[in-house]
């Protein structure tokens, strides 16, 4: 019986879209003296953003990090906000005695920083970040690691997700894979990979959960 739902943050639980592409297109213009289309740019969504800097820049990491950063936190409060129904689901997962993580690529500061400034840091037993595991979204560890910290197992947790990375991260772990239909691959990804769960609101959730 499903007695867990870990979720990944950018993307399903904020919608960071519009920032992470304007957080890139700064640094491309910066450093490559042009921007990249949307759809080029969309495809890094759920990669760590050190693998993705280093494979893009072939200037230094830390100061492309450093670029990327700086206009990321200038923008965040004012430009990311929480899909709807985010603290209503948490809430109804909380009285229904359902354990709840979060498993994403974001730094730990950053993700911690988010979830205090949007007060649903209290919702959740597990954060999962980027550096807490060696190996990252689609490999299983990360998930793996919030479930054992959970003390749970996979065939009892459903992964919300929006990125190939998520879905297959948890098809990797054995968990159940939810789809959000806000997912800019959304029709890539439902066709790729035959998921049963998609969700048009977070209220659905209430429905996989017995």
């Amino acid at each position: 019986m499903l007695d867990t739902v870990i979720f990944d943050f950018d993307g399903t639980l904020a919608d960071t879209s519009g920032l992470v592409i304007n957080s890139f297109q700064t640094v491309y213009k910066k450093f490559h003296g042009e921007e990249k289309p949307i759809e080029y740019i969309s495809k890094f969504f759920g990669e760590p953003l050190k693998v993705t800097l280093e494979r893009e820049f072939t200037q230094p990491l830390e100061e492309v990090m450093k670029e990327y950063r700086e206009y990321q936190v200038s923008r965040f409060n004012d430009d990311v906000k929480l899909f709807n129904n985010t603290k209503e689901i948490l809430q109804y997962l909380k009285s229904k005695n359902i354990k709840t993580a979060i498993v994403t690529s974001r730094m730990r500061f950053s993700v911690e920083q988010a979830l205090r400034d949007f007060d649903i840091e209290k919702y959740f037993d597990v954060v999962i970040a980027v550096e807490d595991t060696k190996n990252h979204k689609p490999h299983p560890e990360p998930l793996w690691k919030a479930i054992d910290m959970l003390g749970t197992s996979p065939d009892k947790v459903l992964f919300v997700g929006d990125s190939k990375y998520d879905i297959e991260c948890a098809i990797n772990a054995n968990a159940t894979p939810v789809l959000v239909s806000w997912s800019i691959e959304i029709e890539e990804l439902r066709n790729q990979y035959n998921i049963e769960h998609i969700i048009d609101d977070f209220s659905n959730i209430e429905k996989l959960i017995p």
